[in-house]
């Protein structure tokens, strides 16, 4: 009896030795067809974004969401009808005064005003995806058919047009900036909509040039796969796959490593150049 449980014994020590490596080896991360190695980073490599504003530009910007917040009464601004025909009617006529408004804003601020190319209106096809796959299907909530953007050599400047915008008076019924509710992807900007002269509803982006120009180049490439892959699920009726999901995530980090790094470079910019005084803004 002895001499058979030494070999219980000396039985159960070879199975833990050779169970032993499997044990202790780490989870091998799993590798997908087609992804590369970035693709395979942990979740944790890459930060949440995060944006650290200066006392007054956050001042600035939690002033002007209280004053708009107070124009609309808190309620989401929508246009007067959601009929897309009508819409795109009134946005050519308000795509004019939007253009004007852009212009005199940048002049007073020092800023570049940018405009679609070929400065006309958002494309319909793109309205219509947007409308399905993003507003369900509410029109009314489309408020970028015409839209305009102002770009300036740092971030204060983009703080200090706010103030400009918002102090001239014109009817701002929302406005996001993007450092208090920051977007996956990590890109930021001030986001303003206005009601134009005949009642239509325009959108007017205040960016730092850098993030900008990143933004419409590699950044919107990486956007648009995106946008894709949701909108295809959408169609579908399913959810995103596993595979779709981590290229999303792998997508994101890589913007938001950029835009994090430009908007401190922004920041620190705005800092050695202090602007000259300007007679336009009080």
């Amino acid at each position: 009896m002895h001499q058979r449980f030494r070999q219980t014994i000396n039985l159960l020590g070879l199975v833990a030795f050779l169970l032993c490596p499997v044990f202790m080896m780490a989870p091998a991360q799993k590798m997908y067809a087609g992804e590369d190695v970035h693709s395979a980073l942990p979740s944790s490599s890459c930060s949440e974004p995060s944006f650290k504003l200066t006392p007054k530009q956050l001042s600035t910007s939690l002033w002007a969401r209280e004053i708009v917040g107070k124009m609309v009464g808190g309620k989401a601004p929508r246009q007067d009808t959601q009929d897309l025909d009508t819409l795109y009617r009134e946005a050519a006529v308000a795509d004019s005064k939007l253009k004007q408004i852009t212009r005199n804003v940048a002049d007073c601020t020092g800023g570049t005003a940018v405009f679609p190319p070929g400065g006309g209106l958002k494309g319909r096809e793109r309205a219509e995806e947007k409308i399905e796959v993003e507003l369900g299907g509410d029109a009314s909530a489309l408020l970028d058919i015409a839209r305009s953007s102002i770009e300036y050599a740092d971030v204060d400047q983009v703080y200090q047009a706010l103030r400009y915008i918002i102090r001239q008076g014109y009817e701002v019924v929302r406005v996001k900036d993007r450092a208090l509710k920051p977007l996956s992807s990590g890109f930021w900007d001030i986001h303003l909509n206005l009601r134009m002269s005949n009642g239509h509803i325009a959108e007017l982006q205040l960016h730092y040039k850098e993030i900008r120009q990143y933004s419409i180049g590699e950044g919107h490439n990486r956007y648009e796969r995106i946008r894709g892959m949701k909108a295809r699920a959408f169609r579908e009726n399913r959810p995103l796959t596993h595979e779709e999901r981590e290229t999303i995530d792998r997508l994101n980090c890589e913007q938001r490593q950029f835009y994090q790094a430009a908007f401190q470079r922004g920041q620190k910019r705005g800092e050695s150049e202090p602007l000259e005084a300007n007679p336009c803004i009080n």
